[in-house]
């Protein structure tokens, strides 16, 4: 049962209830209205519920509770893929909601029962007494005995409550937190309730589980994200404060959860100083715990023993490799977020002096300008994110030593090299060309680091590689692309040879297994070099192609939505580059040539486009210098195509790109016809904008209307009496809607 699917499980226990529900439809003495139908179990219906001893009940919270289990372990377990529907579906945390509280429904209706057939409230000491009533005589003490028992045994146990806090911290939904908050507040105040017969009290795995589901940066406000690690962090030191239980206590995995939520707030600065101050407090727990257990070793028992047994938690305190490698993450921010700030600076001063008529290679004679550059050079380090890579750095090196002196918990994995890696990707700028070859340079570490007497866990994989190819990537220098180029070809050509191995920085190869190749590029490898050419000051637009082309011929890869959509965007980007060469509008054929495909591909369930691509093709088309009929027809493709065939909307801006591109291309009665059927259409779908009527008056590009022209097609197109009725506008912001001085000439 503990692999078998939700729906499963959920069936076996409504078969449960069913049998309940026709046993005791016919017992006295339950809670269910007897009549010819016999009440089977329905959502609608009150639990089935007798506490007759002449009835063997075969029913309580544990067949409740596998049910729950099954929603909330059904992506841990080896059939989660198989089952995954339920999960990806969104219902798992609902229907573990309903199951638990028609299980709270069922025990208070049998506490309801009990206390109103004995004339007494139920507690737990009746609990206690079942065993002493075993051997009496007296009958109503046994019954009273056995049903006290039924009571208990439908009561939630706090791993109901568990299991259904587990299931909303694995839900995507943004209300997740909430939810799981809501059922833990539920635990607690049950907990404080006095009048609760028998206590249910949250445990440590109940907290555990609502900070996992606090962490996990769901959402894209940054503001709730930094209130939520806040939340995380005083659940901790609640939990720290001595006079808490001790089974609430936290472990390693609920100081991870704390750290983890706080380097989800991307945006802030401050969350290093935080996360160290947490490591540390952990690294000093665990000295107190080695200390306890020497303490304990050495002495005598003694008064100190108490102090030193409640204590004991403190050996569940442990940092672990997945806590330095958040610590380096969050230096790694911190820097990131230095890095910006100080590329904007950086470039906002050049700009000044380059609109001042100063070259950046010029040399001033005065010296003015190389002490300046002299000072910038100076505090770079501290400024531009530097110093907190080196921190992070720092990190790596220690966990290294931690796992020489045989701490078992900490390993300087390929996790902790990929975290460093993606660290310089985020540093890595036009600005800042150093950075690739400190990437790469760490590569061969982790190279070299996993040689045939090394640690394979070392070895780099496809993440490793990506992040250097992206910092490279990112340097817009001009030997940038074909440098990402180099590091995929190095992939795909250790893979053609099996029983090659890389050492030395890739520069000589020695034999090994055929485990010691280079991880295979995925689509994101491909993607990243695509983008370093199409980022060069003049994109190669074939060249990005032929990548896309590779990958569909490819066995092990396939291209994705982002693939294609950097080929459009490097056709588009060619039309306006490279006006001067081949037929005007060629580039903008190719790209939407690729975005069809697109489409068809969506129409097979596999990939789709994204909607800004339909507008870019227009708005290339329109910007484009060629004026001939081709680029018209392909703006008229991919307009109705995003109209008509795919799942997004047309916006007034579409309309007014179109509109560009007729008024340029088109003359004389042909252009008149053309304005008028797509005003008409752009009144009927509610879109006509300001733009779009100061389009009109303007003009086609590059040319304007003469004064009688203007009035013309003003009059052709709105009538003599200018009015823009609400419903021609009605999709349009308010902002953005026409009104009749938009009509007069500029």
């Amino acid at each position: 049962m503990k692999d078998d699917p939700p729906e499963q499980v959920e069936a076996w226990l409504i078969s449960l209830l069913k049998s309940v529900s026709t046993a005791t439809a016919t017992t006295s003495g339950n809670n269910i209205p007897t009549n010819t139908d016999k009440q089977y179990y329905s959502p609608t219906n009150n639990p089935p519920v007798s506490l007759s001893d002449n009835y063997e009940f075969i029913i309580d919270s544990t067949a409740y509770l596998r049910v729950l289990e099954a929603y909330a372990n059904k992506n841990n377990n080896n059939n989660a893929k198989k089952h995954s529907q339920y999960y990806n579906s969104g219902g798992a945390p609902q229907k573990a909601e309903y199951w638990l509280n028609y299980a709270i429904r069922h025990y208070e209706a049998a506490l309801a029962l009990f206390e109103s057939k004995y004339g007494m409230k139920f507690s737990s000491e009746l609990i206690i007494m079942q065993q002493k009533q075993q051997q009496s005589k007296q009958q109503t003490e046994q019954q009273r005995a056995t049903a006290a028992a039924i009571v208990h045994g439908l009561q939630p146990s706090v791993e109901c409550y568990n299991a259904v806090i587990e299931c909303w911290a694995n839900s995507k939904e943004e209300i997740s937190v909430v939810r799981s908050r809501t059922w833990l507040s539920k635990l607690q105040d049950y907990c404080s309730s006095s009048s609760s017969s028998l206590v249910l009290q949250p445990n440590a795995r109940s907290y555990d589980l609502y900070l996992h589901s606090v962490s996990r940066g769901i959402g894209k406000n940054t503001k709730l994200h930094l209130e939520r690690a806040q939340e995380a962090e005083r659940i901790l030191q609640y939990r720290l404060s001595s006079d808490v239980p001790t089974s609430i206590r936290p472990t390693t995995e609920s100081y991870n959860y704390v750290l983890r939520a706080y380097t989800r707030c991307r945006n802030e600065r401050t969350i290093a100083g935080k996360v160290m101050t947490l490591v540390r407090e952990m690294e000093k727990i665990q000295k107190e715990a080695v200390m306890n257990t020497v303490k304990r070793g050495r002495g005598k028992k003694g008064d100190d023993d108490l102090e030193v047994e409640d204590d004991d938690w403190k050996m569940n305190v442990i940092p672990s490799t997945k806590t330095y490698t958040m610590a380096m993450d969050a230096w790694i921010i911190k820097a990131g977020i230095k890095a910006a700030k100080w590329r904007s600076e950086q470039l906002r001063r050049n700009n000044m002096l380059k609109q001042k008529g100063i070259q950046k290679n010029e040399i001033d004679s005065t010296n003015g300008a190389a002490a300046a550059a002299a000072a910038v050079a100076a505090t770079n380090k501290d400024e531009d994110g530097t110093k907190e890579m080196e921190f992070a750095k720092s990190m790596l090196v220690y966990m290294s030593a931690l796992e020489q002196v045989g701490q078992a918990d900490v390993r300087a994995s390929v996790v902790g090299y990929n975290t460093l890696l993606s660290g310089y990707a985020r540093l890595a700028n036009e600005l800042r060309p150093d950075i690739p070859l400190i990437a790469e340079q760490l590569l061969n570490e982790m190279i070299d680091a996993s040689g045939d007497d090394g640690d394979r866990n070392t070895y780099p994989d496809v993440t490793s590689f990506n992040a250097v190819i992206k910092a490279w990537g990112k340097t817009k220098r001009r030997n940038s692309a074909a440098r990402c180029e180099y590091w995929l070809r190095k992939m795909i050509n250790e893979n053609s040879r099996p029983s090659s191995r890389m050492r030395g920085g890739y520069g000589d190869h020695q034999q090994a297994s055929s485990s010691s190749i280079a991880p295979l590029p995925d689509s994101s490898t491909y993607n990243l070099v695509m983008e370093a050419w199409l980022q060069m000051d003049n994109p190669d637009a074939a060249r990005v192609q032929d990548l896309l082309l590779e990958m569909k011929a490819s066995d092990v890869v396939s291209p994705d939505s982002e693939s294609y959509s950097k080929v459009i965007r490097a056709w588009l980007k060619d039309e306006l580059l490279n006006q001067q060469l081949g037929v005007k509008g060629s580039s903008v054929e190719r790209a939407w040539r690729w975005l069809h495909e697109l489409m068809t591909l969506e129409e097979h369930g596999d990939i789709g486009p994204a909607p800004e691509l339909f507008t870019s093709i227009l708005k290339t088309a329109a910007r484009s210098e060629g004026r001939g009929e081709n680029l018209l027809a392909v703006a008229q493709q991919a307009f109705w195509a995003k109209r008509n065939q795919s799942r997004f909307n047309v916006d007034h801006i579409d309309f007014v790109f179109l509109l560009e591109i007729g008024m340029k291309v088109l003359a004389g009665q042909e252009r008149d016809n053309f304005m008028v059927d797509l005003i008409r259409q752009c009144s009927k779908d509610g879109l006509v904008s300001k733009r779009l009527v100061r389009e009109v008056v303007r003009g086609p590009i590059h040319e304007e209307w003469p004064e009688v022209e203007r009035e013309r097609i003003v009059q052709l197109l709105f009538g003599e009496e200018v009015n823009f009725p609400s419903s021609w506008c009605r999709n349009v912001h308010e902002n953005d809607r026409p009104s009749p001085k938009d009509l007069m000439s500029k």
